[in-house]
């Protein structure tokens, strides 16, 4: 007899993401103090632990915060890059020979390559370069002529401001990668530490219910029951709309992964690597 199910239905089809926010829901679910009351904390700290192995899992595998920055600080550079040619272009047009002489000399130094187009890194490198070329000696005088001072100083802030916060998400992405288990794993051992709790649950649901009735503890169990419940009811409504499983309660039983109700969507062997940072769909 199971008040709550140790085996959650259809869960090695869920993303990362809903897999993580369903587990952190769960432990939630069921408190320290109830485990501590009825003798089974090593238990209960072994799901907590799996639980913060997951999450540092899913931090590992998420979108990084500052993706959108980098993209933007690198549009930034791009620009101030055109500007700058568009700007010394434009003075080889200007009537005064010396200032029209002093806009080919930059325009050297800018040379032919376009770095907009290419890699972050490689971007990084062509613009130090040139800026490096136009602050020496051999062409300050001509950039200053052509009033493009300001704009050769704004587009190497731009690049040291651009390398600064893609450096900053390079360190990020080695502490990931290097302070979290991989994601199978992590889903796995929370499975499995949930299941021990769960049965655990279901036990004290017996004794005091039926062996030893309790009315205390049956209603500490209940309210458990009703939270553990709703959540996984919740979690496999969520399933079903990519077409997964079924809408109902959850079942006491995990029904046959071998033979899934969707063939078109058979359980993966890897988890979903959904790699969103958001809340899943409905919850």
């Amino acid at each position: 007899m199971q008040v709550i199910t140790s085996k959650i239905p259809y869960v090695g089809y869920s993303h990362n993401a809903e897999h993580n926010y369903l587990f952190n829901k769960l432990v939630e679910a069921i408190p320290l103090a109830f485990a501590t009351k009825h003798n089974f904390t090593a238990y209960h700290d072994r799901m907590t632990r799996a639980l913060a192995d997951e999450n540092a899992s899913y931090t590992r595998t998420a979108k990084f915060a500052d993706t959108e920055t980098v993209s933007t600080k690198d549009e930034i550079r791009d620009n101030l890059f055109r500007r700058l040619k568009l700007h010394l272009q434009s003075a080889e047009l200007d009537p005064d020979p010396e200032v029209v002489a002093a806009a080919k000399k930059c325009l050297e130094g800018l040379g032919s390559q376009n770095p907009t187009g290419l890699p972050y890194i490689e971007n990084t490198a062509a613009v130090r370069d040139i800026v490096d070329k136009l602050e020496s000696a051999t062409y300050a005088e001509a950039v200053t002529q052509v009033g493009a001072t300001q704009l050769v100083a704004d587009l190497k802030a731009a690049n040291e401001d651009f390398d600064a916060t893609y450096s900053a998400r390079s360190d990020e992405r080695y502490a990931r990668s290097t302070s979290a288990p991989d994601t199978k794993t992590a889903r796995s051992a929370m499975e499995a530490a949930y299941a021990d709790v769960a049965d655990i649950v279901n036990a004290i649901y017996i004794q005091s219910s039926i062996l030893a009735p309790d009315e205390e503890a049956l209603a500490e169990v209940t309210t458990i029951a009703n939270a553990v419940n709703a959540q996984i009811s919740q979690f496999t409504l969520v399933l079903s709309r990519r077409g997964v499983g079924n809408t109902t309660t959850p079942e006491t039983t995990d029904p046959d992964p071998s033979t899934p109700e969707d063939p078109e969507n058979p359980e993966p062997t890897d988890p979903g690597q959904d790699g969103d940072g958001g809340t899943p769909e409905g919850v």
